[in-house]
């Protein structure tokens, strides 16, 4: 038997479940090769991401910046004049 107190076990398993979670975590990130992207906003821009956020019904905005990313990428695709418009900063 063990000396481990039932509050002792009960820390250990929460442990473990918390590091097997971390593991499952970081190993999905590198099955769909996930990148950090670490960047810096000034307030205009923040308040540029949150209104499109905000427009697109989003609870994230990682996830507004995510959807705008695969937008103008589609875009570029399918409207390479209106993506070098959008890029180049022109207003509809």
């Amino acid at each position: 038997m063990t000396d481990e107190t039932p509050k002792q076990r009960k820390t250990r398993l929460a442990r473990e479940r918390k590091r097997a979670q971390r593991k499952r975590e970081k190993d999905k990130r590198v099955a769909m090769g996930a990148k950090k992207l670490k960047i810096e906003l000034y307030r205009g821009t923040q308040s540029e991401l949150e209104q499109i956020r905000i427009a697109g019904e989003l609870d994230e905005t990682e996830h507004a910046l995510t959807m705008v990313i695969h937008g103008a990428a589609r875009l570029s695709r399918s409207d390479p004049v209106a993506f070098r418009a959008l890029m180049n900063g022109a207003r509809p």
